[in-house]
């Protein structure tokens, strides 16, 4: 009863011992210096304004949960504090991941080699 299903496992477990699939990206590691020092230095600059753009967006952001935060706290809506206090944590959390965003992928890239 089990044999049929017996021979095809062992078919199939000789097939993957037999079979070996190299790696067509083997050496291969992204490079954009063939498009010219030109296209690398504006690509830097275009990279670094929208971080810096980014970087003020949560930063407007973080301060405006503050002064929803102290406003409420002001005219004694203490059950919005904790609305506003979570908030607050999110955004700062925003504001340190992407303040440190460069260090982040550097140690990404570090990690993966290819730096």
């Amino acid at each position: 009863m089990f044999a049929p299903v017996h021979t095809a496992l062992n078919i199939v477990a000789e097939q993957k011992e037999s079979t070996t699939v190299k790696n067509p990206f083997e050496g291969v590691s992204p490079d954009i210096s063939p498009l010219g020092d030109g296209f690398d230095s504006a690509l830097g600059i275009i990279l670094g304004v929208i971080w810096g753009v980014v970087l003020i967006y949560v930063a407007v952001k973080l301060l405006t949960s503050l002064g929803k935060f102290a406003g409420a706290k002001k005219q004694g809506h203490y059950e919005e504090l904790g609305d506003h206090t979570d908030e607050m944590k999110r955004r700062g959390i925003a504001l340190v991941a992407v303040a440190a965003f460069g260090v982040i992928i550097g140690a990404v890239l570090k990690l993966a080699g290819m730096l």
